[in-house]
């Protein structure tokens, strides 16, 4: 008989079931890949059955592993759902903390700044700028009320709030041929070289390059941690890219262009927080933030 089962186990096979493969699966988790694997046998040793197949493709569920999926992922949002109640009900909260990424930073100023001006009675909001993979996680733990959390977003558990939905262009060398258009299409740009995120998910991947609505031929470019390698990689020629429209003031766009295309999933800007730790303080600051957008 293999080892007990823990909490942590249900998050190893979710992590590697929505990545689709081990390394990409262990980055996520922040352990090494060969410690994932032998958990994942582990689990598989003492079910006595496979959760996945693998591959040179990566790795995919088995019959018995979606069987298991829809469990394990109920069992660790109760886990988290748990926690976060736990920590909601703690002394009254003397700060209120709103995070975003820093490519975010004035949408997310505005708010804090503007809900502090209208409710100076109320828990003061405190604006921080935290990475991607770490504004879900410090909602669900409890250490942050709300985020702005930007397309594509995995928030199973929590609750969101379109804020703003904007456009996406393309982001082109300025010696590309078609860095002079008005407006094209995406298959004009099938065949081009895309930078990759590092530790990306399937569906992130698929966004950042535009094939989430329609199937493009593309080619894996550099693998990018920060927006500064990201427009360096395109501006040395050897990439093109997709970004938000709103978020061009905020990017190095030296020796780039950017171009409207048609056809591109918007970059849908939300807000998010989860409901097993809505205080009074966090509702009234949502709904500050609902009424800036019906404004």
């Amino acid at each position: 008989m293999g080892p007990e089962i823990e909490l942590r186990h249900f998050r190893y096979i979710l992590a590697v079931a929505e990545d689709g493969t081990f390394t990409g699966a262990a980055a996520q988790l922040g352990i090494t890949q060969p410690a994932l694997s032998r958990a994942i046998r582990g689990i598989e040793t003492t079910l006595g059955t496979e959760l996945f197949v693998r591959d040179h493709h990566g790795a995919t569920l088995t019959p018995a592993g979606r069987a298991l999926i829809d469990d394990a992922r109920a069992v660790d949002t109760a886990a988290r759902t748990a926690l976060t109640r736990a920590a909601a009900r703690r002394e009254e909260v003397h700060q209120l903390n709103v995070t975003a990424r820093a490519c975010d930073i004035a949408a997310l100023e505005n708010l804090v700044v503007s809900y502090n001006a209208t409710y100076p009675d109320r828990a003061p909001a405190h604006a921080a700028v935290v990475d991607g993979p770490e504004q879900v996680e410090e909602v669900r733990s409890g250490a942050t009320h709300v985020t702005l959390l930007r397309s594509p977003l995995e928030c199973r558990g929590l609750e969101s709030e379109l804020f703003r939905a904007d456009p996406r262009v393309a982001l082109l060398p300025d010696a590309h041929p078609l860095a002079a258009s008005r407006v094209i299409e995406r298959s004009d740009l099938a065949g081009e070289t895309i930078p990759t995120w590092n530790g990306d998910t399937p569906a992130g991947n698929a966004y950042w390059t535009a094939t989430d609505l329609a199937d493009h031929k593309w080619i894996q470019g550099p693998l990018v941690s920060d927006a500064a390698q990201y427009t360096a990689s395109i501006r040395l020629g050897g990439a093109i890219g997709f970004v938000p429209e709103s978020l061009l003031e905020e990017l190095n766009l030296t020796g780039t262009t950017a171009v409207q295309v048609a056809g591109l999933s918007p970059s849908e800007l939300r807000l998010v927080w989860s409901p097993a730790a809505t205080s009074l303080d966090t509702a009234t600051f949502i709904q500050h933030a609902t009424n800036q957008i019906n404004a």
